[in-house]
């Protein structure tokens, strides 16, 4: 089966220079989704017709190996735009799957479902439909093309609500907006779909009635949840959907065996992964391609993007971890912030206000509380007491700290770079580093202290 997406509309009400489909939903343009429901469908051979914007519609997908075909006019409707895919499916002899592009949260089940449904319509009523579309019953049917049946179950026409009569507004099986169309038959009708007399578009869904006159078979196929048909046609509606999609994810991973606490106020982006036990406070965010290992927490507030959690790892609340590892046993936070490329190795604790910036600290590090590392590496069950600055830039360069295993570096120590600090060396709270220290030394720098008996009584009073 092939599938062509329509991506070529202005999306007026969402009142933006950005083409509608390439609007987010949870860190992805709602076109990604389309384009992964597909393939996760096993539909391999995609189209996309673009129109408004093109370049940058071409760009969101330029790695998704997708052929593209442009409707000249974006105004012309969903008829003109399959039109201008003519060349992709003018010869093809079998169906045509054509989805909206803002269209996300119809999932590949439902796809599978349907192909599955025509090969049963074939094999046992030995008939081939013309067409097969997507419906869903609601409550309240609004603003959505009914879908109008014969006395047999099968469709005759998709009547919008503005041209629906009465008794068709009372029909509350709505039209979806994906179609498995019968190439052969598509191509009989197409071209004889006439412009709407208000707006000037070639309407797609013509085609459906356009088919049942010339007596051709037309199904429908109901979306076991009524989510997957939900339009997409201003913000609001866009924020509809993204919270959607937020607890299909949720959910997939809680039936995982991963618990979420008060999940209307967690945020898990597709590409993320969970390895099983893990455990979620409220307010997390995890984005971009994070992977959490079996039995971590991550607490209250914490913000993860683009960062590997292996197993039994603590990020304890209102972490900020970017781009960056953290190993088995470690524990990060409250407040602590690491990113670009750090690395906090096994059973090392970075603790509250704690910045690490592109550093490695080896195993059983210790830095717990309000310091700064930057550029550096750390040997294994070294301390870094609180207060302690990597001052790592001199205003043009970034340079490079190197500390050993066994270390001491305590309170309010200054280390400026580049330095290399042995195994085994005690520096004293307080001290300014600007010189290399070797195995086992103690370094101190400090003024002398003075005390002036008395005179402090004198300064309060």
């Amino acid at each position: 089966m092939r599938a062509l997406i329509l991506a070529a509309g202005l999306g007026t009400r969402f009142r933006s220079e950005k083409p509608k489909v390439l609007h987010n939903i949870l860190g992805k343009p709602m076109i990604w989704y389309v384009i992964n429901l597909l393939k996760n469908a096993g539909v391999t051979d995609i189209g996309i017709v673009v129109g408004h914007k093109a370049q940058d519609v071409i760009k969101a997908v330029e790695d998704q190996e997708v052929k593209v075909f442009y409707q000249k006019n974006p105004k012309g409707g969903t008829g003109d735009a399959v039109i201008s895919s003519l060349d992709f499916w003018r010869d093809y002899e079998d169906y045509l799957l054509v989805i909206n592009g803002d269209s996300p949260l119809i999932t590949s089940e439902t796809l599978k479902q349907m192909q599955r449904f025509l090969s049963l319509v074939q094999e046992y009523e030995k008939t081939t439909p013309s067409a097969l579309l997507l419906s869903s019953f609601l409550p309240d049917p609004t603003g959505y093309g009914r879908v109008i049946k014969d006395e047999k179950g099968n469709v005759i026409r998709i009547v919008e609500e503005k041209d629906a009569s009465f008794q068709e507004k009372q029909v509350n099986e709505i039209n979806g907006g994906l179609y498995m169309f019968y190439a052969p038959h598509l191509f009989d009708v197409i071209f004889h779909i006439k412009p709407s007399k208000e707006t000037g578009e070639v309407y797609l869904t013509q085609a459906i009635e356009l088919m049942t006159k010339k007596g051709y078979i037309v199904k429908s196929f109901m979306a076991s949840d009524p989510t997957e048909v939900l339009g997409i046609n201003n913000r609001w509606e866009l924020a509809i959907a993204e919270n959607v999609m937020r607890l299909r994810i949720l959910k997939y991973w809680a039936e995982k065996g991963n618990t979420i606490h008060q999940p209307e106020s967690v945020w898990i982006e597709p590409d993320v992964l969970l390895e099983g036990d893990v455990e979620i406070f409220p307010n997390v965010s995890l984005k971009g391609k994070t992977r959490i290992g079996k039995g971590s927490k991550i607490g209250n507030g914490a913000v993860l993007e683009n960062t590997v959690v292996e197993e039994n790892v603590i990020v304890d609340a209102y972490s900020v971890v970017r781009n960056s590892r953290i190993e088995s046993g470690a524990v990060v936070g409250p407040f602590a912030h690491i990113r670009d490329e750090s690395v906090i190795g096994k059973n090392s604790h970075v603790g509250n206000f704690v910045e690490v910036k592109k550093s490695k600290l080896d195993e059983d590090v210790k830095a717990k509380h309000l310091a700064y590392i930057g550029d550096a590496f750390i040997g294994s069950a070294t301390n870094i007491g609180a207060g302690v600055v990597f001052a790592n830039f001199d205003g043009k360069n970034k340079h490079q700290t190197h500390i050993g295993k066994n270390v001491f570096v305590g309170s309010n120590s200054l280390l400026i770079a580049p330095l290399k600090i042995e195994d085994f060396v005690f520096i004293a709270g307080g001290s300014v580093v600007n010189k290399d220290i070797g195995t086992g030394d103690f370094a101190i720098s400090r003024p002398k202290l003075r005390v002036v008996k008395g005179k402090g009584k004198e300064k309060l009073a």
